[in-house]
C-alpha cells in the first residue's frame, strides 16, 4: 500500500478458506506508527462473503520513514474464536 501523508485510502484484504471447519476469520487491525489509524479495526470474513475493507489514514510524523501496520488473522469455528491456534495469514500487495 502506497499512501501519502495526510491522506486516507482503503485497503481491500481477501480471504481463501482453506479449513473446513473455520466459520470466519476475524482480522484485526494494529498500528505500529503514531497516527496511523484504521477505521474500522476489526472485520469478521466468512467464507460467503470473504472480502473486507479497511480505511487506512497516514498521518505520521514526517521523521517516520516507513510507517506500517500489522493485521492478524484469527480462526474461527463454531465454537468461537477464543481458544483457537494461531494460523497463518499471507499477506499479499499489488
Amino acid at each position: 500500500m502506497n499512501l501519502v501523508r495526510g491522506s486516507t485510502g482503503p485497503l481491500t484484504v481477501t480471504i481463501t478458506f482453506n479449513a473446513s471447519n473455520l466459520t470466519r476469520v476475524r482480522l484485526t487491525w494494529v498500528p505500529n506508527s503514531q497516527g496511523v489509524t484504521s477505521s474500522p479495526r476489526e472485520i469478521d470474513v466468512t467464507p460467503s462473503n470473504n472480502t473486507a475493507q479497511f480505511q487506512i489514514t497516514n498521518n505520521a510524523s514526517p521523521s517516520e520513514a516507513r510507517p506500517f501496520f500489522y493485521i492478524y488473522g484469527y480462526g474461527c469455528t463454531s465454537n468461537g474464536c477464543a481458544g483457537q491456534e494461531q494460523r497463518s495469514v499471507e499477506v499479499r500487495t499489488n
